[in-house]
């Protein structure tokens, strides 16, 4: 494997341009720490995300054999592009250009596969629904390593992070990357679609609910369940919709469970009735729904 000093040839200029630099340990794309002459994992690295780096640090750091340099989110928000598809890789990239902002900062680490790298507005959390994903607060991506895959250093086709300042990127707004989000997954063919929902993790939504912490208006789930297709979907994840259903709604969901279950060639609607019964949910309502649904770019309505 090739080896290169990328934190000591770039990381103090990355720091310069206004990049909140991390370590990345050797032949992975996580982030780590060499203590006690090996190399483990860095717990605590997204602090990184909320802080500037200093200078002091990268000092440090570039004294660690072949430490790669990673990028933390906030600041910063990337683009990835994980589609193996030449043609459809190239048209999302076109895409995130046309919504986002026609950013210089192009990295190709296995091609077709890409990231564009942009600046925020206000740090939010990523975006994901694979194979596109939006990498933000929290995250973080390799910027200058080699390649777990193909053994040979991430390019920057374009321009590079190092010859270009944080403040020179374009500027983007996690509603502007939620709706290229959505456009986008309407550019993948459905075998290149994913088959899962994305693990729920807690935000806070504008959608008020109707009563209780479960509850939700019909009008509300509905328009949000339509944002989120059972593409025959895994068990758990029917199940997780199912239970979310009827905490939002009670009773009152059963018909729409129905129709959404019906959506996949695997629904058994005798089955589908009898799951549905068997559900008592008490920590998983509207919310789930709601989050779910924002994630594929539903915009709830104000009213």
């Amino acid at each position: 494997m090739t080896t290169e000093r990328f934190m000591a040839r770039f990381g103090a200029r990355l720091v310069d341009n206004g990049y909140p630099v991390i370590p990345i340990q050797p032949g992975t794309k996580k982030p780590g720490r060499f203590q006690r002459g090996a190399w483990g994992e860095y717990a605590g690295w997204n602090r990184h995300c909320d802080r500037a780096t200093t200078l002091q640090e990268v000092e440090v750091w570039s004294q660690w054999p072949d430490c790669g340099i990673g990028i933390a989110g906030g600041a910063i928000a990337a683009v990835d592009i994980d589609v193996g598809d030449a043609e459809i890789a190239a048209a999302i990239d076109q895409l995130a250009r046309d919504r986002l902002g026609d950013t210089p900062a192009l990295r190709i680490g296995r091609a077709p596969k890409r990231l564009l790298v942009y600046r925020t507005e206000a740090p939010f959390k990523g975006i994901r629904c694979s194979p596109i994903e939006v990498l933000c607060h929290g995250q973080q991506f390799v910027a200058y390593a080699i390649h777990p895959d193909t053994g040979k250093p991430y390019a920057w086709p374009e321009e590079s992070l190092v010859d270009l300042s944080l403040n020179s990127l374009p500027m983007v707004g996690e509603d502007q990357a939620r709706a290229f989000v959505a456009d986008a997954l309407e550019l993948l063919p459905e075998h290149l679609r994913s088959k899962r929902l994305a693990r729920p993790t807690p935000v806070q939504t504008t959608v008020p609910h109707a009563s209780g912490d479960l509850r939700g208006t019909l009008e509300a789930v509905t328009a949000a369940l339509g944002h989120i297709p059972n593409a025959d979907l895994p068990y758990d994840d029917w199940v997780r919709i199912g239970m979310a259903l009827k905490g939002a709604l009670g009773e009152d969901g059963a018909a729409l469970f129905e129709q959404w279950s019906a959506e996949s060639a695997k629904n058994d609607p005798a089955f589908t009735a009898k799951t549905w019964s068997s559900f008592r949910p008490t920590a998983i309502g509207a919310g789930t729904i709601y989050h779910l649904a924002m994630e594929r770019g539903w915009r709830p309505d104000p009213a």
